[in-house]
Formats: C-alpha cells, sequence, structure tokens
C-alpha cells in the first residue's frame, strides 16, 4: 500500500527501500514461524558458528527504526569476539525482542546500549566449563521489571503484554 502511494505519488526514490524492508521482514516472519512450530516439537536448535558483531551490525537498521527517534541507540561491539556456535535465528530474535520490550518500557525516550564482550570463567559455574565466552547484553534506561515479573521472564511464551501485543 504503501509502495502504491509513492508510485501514484510520483515519488519513487526510496522503493527499493520499502520493497527490501519488506522482503527482510517476510524472511522473518517466516523464519519466527519456523522457530515456533521447532519449539511446539522441541526440535534442536539450528547451530553453527555466528559472528555476532556481523549479526548484530545487520540488525542495526530494523532495530533503530523498531525503537524510532526518542531513543538513543548505542552500539559497543568488542573487535576481539570469535566466532560462537549458536543458532543464529534464535538468537536474532531473542535480541529483536529485547529490544522491543527496551523500546516499550521508555515511551518518553531513552537510551539503549547493545553490547558484545568476551567473558572469561576462570572455574565450573553452573553449566559452563572454564573457558572464555562471547556475551550479548541489552540495557536501557526504561522502567524495569517488578520481581513476579522477573521471576517469570524466561518461561514459554509468557508476556505482560495484551493480546495481540506480545512478543
Amino acid at each position: 500500500d504503501l509502495i502504491r502511494r509513492r508510485v501514484a505519488s510520483g515519488r519513487v526514490s526510496e522503493i527499493d527501500r520499502y520493497i527490501e524492508a519488506a522482503t527482510s521482514s517476510a524472511n522473518r516472519a517466516a523464519s519466527l514461524t519456523h522457530r515456533l512450530l521447532a519449539f511446539a516439537r522441541r526440535q534442536s536448535l539450528n547451530t553453527r558458528p555466528v559472528d555476532i558483531n556481523h549479526m548484530v551490525e545487520s540488525m542495526e537498521e530494523l532495530l533503530r527504526r523498531t525503537i524510532g527517534e526518542s531513543i538513543e541507540l548505542e552500539i559497543d561491539l568488542n573487535s576481539s569476539l570469535r566466532l560462537t556456535h549458536t543458532d543464529e535465528h534464535q538468537l536474532e530474535n531473542a535480541l529483536l525482542n529485547l529490544v522491543i520490550n527496551a523500546r516499550d518500557a521508555m515511551p518518553d525516550g531513552g537510551r539503549l546500549l547493545i553490547q558484545t564482550e568476551v567473558v572469561h570463567v576462570a572455574v565450573l559455574h553452573d553449566a559452563l566449563t572454564p573457558g572464555d565466552y562471547v556475551r550479548l547484553s541489552v540495557q536501557d534506561t526504561g522502567t524495569g521489571m517488578s520481581s513476579d515479573v522477573i521471576a517469570r521472564a524466561f518461561d514459554p511464551f509468557f508476556t505482560t503484554k495484551p493480546i495481540g501485543q506480545g512478543t
């Protein structure tokens, strides 16, 4: 509809950008559908070596459009990261959901920081064996979560949002 209106008014200079955004959104929607189906069947993750910094950089425009102009986005990527064995699509989805939640927690604007770093674990910690790990963190200046919400934050399909608005 947006493309039709642009063509009708003779403003065609940005059509390629709109087509690319629509294609990217459709591909992400298809990927999300696949992941939801995989989750319902408890299928294994599709892990492979991933450049987390490149993944974040490739999502930057989408993330900026998602948060809008009232939120300052800072991206701080550690250049010494190595490839990380993960499911890139699952991680992209998790990052996008965190950014959406951060945006919703800052209705009057604020600051959002996405950061990568290398973390060294010296001794056995929970299920982590000693070694170097990549940390991808998202910090915001939003309202925060209550202790009840924090306790359920990692429950599958848990949301505090109305039907149709959750991520």
